[in-house]
């Protein structure tokens, strides 16, 4: 895991501003770190996280050794290419042998026999940049699910930059990176407490689409071709034995911990009391993971805190466990440190940073997450919500109660709840409210309403197009991992889990979004996720019987902060009060200083109409434009 910048199109201030992308990537990178420039066009950044092969051999930007008469191609990569060792082999014997233990050599060859089309070969999380200088082109490439991120921006005098953070692109300062406010990703963000979708806060800073291949001419930086290599198969036939689909299910699952477990450097896990990392450290410990070190977070209050529960799930398994403390006088500082470390505004992911950090302190390098199950297996309540809300929708008569009963819940269930007829009936629109932030009529008097944006859901149009279309083949149950996997975890939880851990830095392993286990669980029917009574039957057949009954049994708790406690004790009540109470500031990102503050007010009052949550997004925003000096356009 590692961080990788670069310029291509651009000669003058090549090495200058690659100095600047190194110096603002080096967090991610503590091992090694590298700039080349194999043209006069072309410069090449990365700060290394050595994972495998941890001698200087796997020193990047990395170039290949090719016959006499040939060019020289280079590449910096950012991830891991898991099934290395068999590509390894499978390149010995077509002629390229690696002089290395690296899975970055193995890029380099692997194009060399295969050409563009190597990327399909990889099963990983990767974004690299391969400079193929005989063509004159670079190739950007990204993971089939998003794990791993990439901005990019083209310079209006020509060239572009990409990077693995988007405070890189900004560390290059407003004379050369853009310095203002996406209003259409500033909706979003409102809408769902992270901008949604491949543009970002940053105007003209984009990320690369996950399954993405973008071609871009050296000399002038400009793109050549873009193409998706990759698409999640969605029309696939589900009929079939259920014993027979999960044992296979099971084969794929226990070779992706497997392969999730390969590491030169220190191994842990991040263990909640739930479901998904205990069916993990199942999983793992069959494959040979013996005394695993597991963390955890813990908090002083009851409620929010699995610590206890945690502890005794690692103890079942011989693991070596640490929980990591987390009170109440800590809470400035949790959030001042947990902003230092964000990429992009967001209200979730201040957990992973704490975890990460704790990882680290203790020698790991490497950590696996259970992330991925809840969205693949079914384990979050959007998945009873929504056909709730459906039926619900559909009942015209029950329009006018239902409505009145909302604004007379005074509640935030209550507010959404009147929201339901101003939708349309399907199960997007509904998924969205489930998860909305700020609801229109919010932030509309936040901010008007940007072109482009969706007046409703306040996501891009196109993009719900996008998941509209894939949605038509699926039956309900898929049509919400769908949803899941392509707005919450994509663009929330994988971006944020990245920034977060590699602050610490920590490479952060998905092993259920190993790109064939998705694969395999959307080809099977969406009723065989439902509860037999246990929830998330599936994961729990294919993890087996080690994962204590405990453990499916007891409710589901989420891991995250006590936002709400925190907000309404000091010093976190002061320090919000103080960013929220600069109007300047709200001015200067066009959004009513007013509205933001009622809001504030309201939520000191006890009003259960304002969420901690939207509290914590006007602290993430405030906080992040200040930082980075960004105004509205």
């Amino acid at each position: 895991m590692c961080g990788i910048a670069g310029l291509i199109g651009v000669r003058d201030e090549g090495a200058v501003l690659g100095r600047r992308l190194m110096t603002a990537l080096r967090h991610r990178g503590p091992d090694d770190e590298g700039i080349e420039q194999p043209l006069s066009t072309v410069t090449l950044v990365h700060t290394r996280l050595a994972v495998i092969d941890l001698s200087r051999a796997g020193h990047q930007p990395m170039r290949d050794h090719p016959p006499p008469g040939l060019k020289p191609n280079w590449v910096v990569f950012n991830g891991e290419i898991y099934n290395y060792r068999e590509l390894q082999n499978e390149l010995a014997a077509s002629g390229w042998p690696s002089r290395t233990n690296c899975d970055t050599e193995v890029i380099l060859h692997a194009f060399r026999i295969w050409g563009d089309d190597c990327v399909s070969r990889f099963r990983g999380m990767f974004a690299l940049c391969l400079v193929d200088t005989a063509r004159g082109l670079a190739h950007l490439y990204r993971d089939r699910l998003g794990i791993k991120p990439l901005y990019i921006y083209w310079f209006p005098a020509g060239g572009c930059v990409f990077a693995s953070e988007l405070r890189a692109i900004l560390s290059l300062g407003t004379e050369i990176a853009p310095a203002h406010v996406n209003p259409r990703a500033l909706e979003s963000f409102l809408a769902q407490g992270a901008v949604q979708g491949y543009e970002t806060l940053v105007d003209g800073v984009s990320m690369l689409r996950p399954a993405s291949h973008l071609t871009l001419d050296l000399d002038s930086g400009r793109e050549v071709s873009r193409r998706q290599y990759w698409n999640l198969p969605l029309d696939v036939d589900r009929a079939g034995d259920r014993k027979t689909a999960v044992d296979d299910l099971r084969a794929i699952a226990h070779e992706a911990v497997r392969l999730h477990l390969v590491s030169d450097a220190p191994l842990g896990l991040f263990l909640s009391s739930g479901i998904d990392s205990t069916a993990l450290l199942a999983i793992a410990s069959e494959e040979g993971a013996n005394h695993p070190q597991t963390l955890t977070v813990g908090f002083d209050s009851a409620r929010d805190d699995e610590s206890i529960a945690a502890s005794a799930i690692a103890h079942a398994f011989g693991a070596d466990h640490r929980t990591v403390p987390l009170a109440s006088p800590d809470a400035k500082s949790t959030l001042e440190e947990s902003l230092a470390a964000m990429d992009q505004p967001t209200v979730d992911g201040f957990n992973t940073y704490f975890v990460s950090r704790a990882a680290r302190e203790q020698g790991l390098t490497v950590a696996l997450s259970g992330l991925g199950g809840d969205e693949l297996f079914g384990g979050y309540a959007s998945f009873v919500d929504i056909p709730r809300a459906m039926r619900l929708r559909r009942q015209s008569a029950l329009k006018w109660p239902v409505t009145i009963a909302g604004r007379m819940l005074r509640t935030r269930f209550g507010a959404k709840l009147g929201e339901v007829y101003r939708r349309d009936a399907d199960p997007l629109a509904m998924y969205l409210l489930r998860r909305e932030l700020f609801l229109p009529d919010e932030r509309r008097g936040l901010h008007p309403l940007p072109a482009g944006s969706d007046p409703i859901t306040g996501i891009e149009r196109g993009l719900l197009e996008e998941a509209r279309r894939d949605e038509r083949p699926l039956d309900r149950i898929n049509a919400i991992s769908l949803f899941e996997l392509q707005f919450f975890m994509r663009h929330m939880l994988l971006r944020d889990a990245d920034a977060f851990s590699m602050a610490a830095p920590i490479e952060y392993r998905v092993p259920f979004l190993d790109h064939r286990l998705v694969e395999a669980v959307f080809a099977m029917p969406g009723e065989w996720k439902r509860p037999d009574p246990r929830p998330k039957p599936l994961l729990l057949d294919i993890a087996g019987p080690r994962v204590p009954e405990s453990v499916w049994r007891r409710p589901k708790q989420g891991f995250s902060f006590p936002w709400k406690d925190w907000f309404h004790a000091e010093p976190l009540r002061g320090y919000a009060r103080e960013a929220i109470a600069d109007e300047r500031g709200w001015k200067d990102l066009g959004i009513d200083a007013a509205a933001v503050d009622d809001l504030r007010a309201r939520f000191d009052q006890g009003d259960n109409r304002v969420s901690a949550l939207q509290l914590l997004a006007f602290v993430s925003l405030y906080d992040f434009t200040q930082r980075h000096r960004l105004r509205r356009i």
